[in-house]
């Protein structure tokens, strides 16, 4: 009773009749059967038990009750369950295509965004070369590199001044002075993140194996239409006799050549991420330990931090320009102003952070354009017990060794 309970509470969303409900379900009526009646057809299909148990009852299928009366007419569809996953498989596809293709590639992206941007190995450059100038005195000022996990912390170090600045405003600065695009660079920066923090709401394993799977589904399409296709005239007639024409073949085999290519594209869209992750995980010389959730995670936090710090220096210069322009109309405050820059020499009190990176900045020249930042995985050593993956090469002699 309870399972013909549950068979009549699913089957009243399938709004046909048992005899039309055979006819579409043999047909692959796409127009009768929508994805929602598939679903629900799906969790109806008989067990074989099921089947032998109406089949013996000896009662005319009008007598039959509600569920009895669904096993008797539809549940007799030869090889039901894959023939309903196959018409499930057809309805789904465009969406699920997209969708697998869609993560795939913002993973992809992500990967090419971490590994190829110049603007990235500029500022990650910019960000080692002060680190070493702040440590210059400890035994690590003269660091080859730095791991990943320290980027979202670059934030959090922050001077004693007023206002106070932070270890990843005066980076940001740094590379604006040594980029002929200067901010605009850092913003463009900004934008191609967007790919890692995309990828960081993903799981690759999920995405991977819901792509697998989209892909194996399609295997079973065609083994399915193989089938059908070898089956006998007998049975087709019989089938056709029994309730309509069996359309099967008729309706997948022109789906199946039309698809294929696309699922094989989707394919080798996999295969790349794949590569890619692995890739990117060996060229930050990130730990085996650490899984690609975590590192895309670390790197999206970054990207929030970097897009709040170029808010921030947007927002400051728009208050400066806006007080300039207030002086500029206000006479009495232009003489002030000009008062107290011959009083105080118009010097800025030196900030701590600043004047410990005053040697760097005074660096920040023409010349610095031509810097070169080389950045490439650091290969662990046999006996390096902390591999350090970044690498910066200098063109200017004794800025760093």
């Amino acid at each position: 009773p309870k399972r013909a309970n549950n068979l009549g509470i699913i089957l009243s969303a399938v709004k046909l009749p048992f005899d039309a409900m055979r006819r579409a379900v043999l047909a692959m009526d796409t127009a009768a059967l929508p994805l929602d009646s598939v679903n629900a057809l799906l969790k109806c299909v008989p067990s074989a038990e099921e089947l032998e148990l109406v089949a013996n009852a000896g009662v005319p299928t009008a007598a039959l009750g509600f569920a009895e009366r669904f096993v008797a007419e539809v549940g007799t569809v030869p090889r039901l369950q894959k023939r309903l996953e196959c018409l499930a498989y057809l309805l789904r596809f465009e969406g699920s295509l997209r969708a697998a293709a869609c993560d795939v590639a913002a993973v992809s992206a992500a990967c090419g965004t971490l590994c190829n941007s110049a603007d990235l190995r500029r500022l990650l450059g910019v960000t080692l070369w002060l680190g070493n100038a702040l440590n210059g005195n400890s035994f690590r000022g003269s660091a080859e590199g730095f791991r990943t996990d320290a980027l979202p912390r670059l934030a959090e170090l922050r001077t004693n001044s007023t206002p106070p600045s932070s270890l990843l405003a005066v980076a940001l600065q740094h590379c604006a002075a040594a980029s002929e695009e200067g901010w605009a660079a850092l913003e463009r920066l900004a934008q191609q993140l967007g790919s890692v923090k995309a990828a960081a709401r993903l799981s690759m394993t999920e995405v991977a194996d819901e792509a697998g799977r989209f892909i194996g589904s399609l295997a079973a399409v065609k083994d399915e239409l193989s089938f059908h296709s070898r089956a006998s005239r007998s049975a087709s007639a019989a089938a056709a006799a029994d309730g309509g024409a069996d359309r099967l073949v008729e309706v997948l085999e022109p789906f199946v050549n039309s698809v294929e290519p696309r699922v094989e594209a989707l394919c080798d869209e996999l295969k790349a991420m794949q590569a890619a992750l692995v890739a990117t995980h060996a060229f930050f010389a990130e730990e085996a330990k650490t899984s690609m959730e975590a590192f895309f995670s670390r790197w999206a936090t970054f990207a929030g931090q970097l897009e709040a710090a170029l808010a921030h220096e947007t927002e400051g210069k728009h208050f400066e320009g806006s007080k300039r322009a207030r002086r500029a109309e206000d006479p009495l405050r232009s003489g002030a102003s000009s008062q107290l820059s011959r009083t105080t020499g118009g010097a800025p009190t030196a900030r701590p952070l600043h004047h410990t990176l005053t040697h760097i900045k005074s660096q920040i020249d023409d010349d610095w354009r031509e810097t070169l930042f080389a950045l490439s995985a650091f290969k662990r050593d046999a006996g390096d017990a902390f591999p350090l993956p970044w690498r910066l090469a200098m063109a200017k002699e004794g800025v760093h060794r």
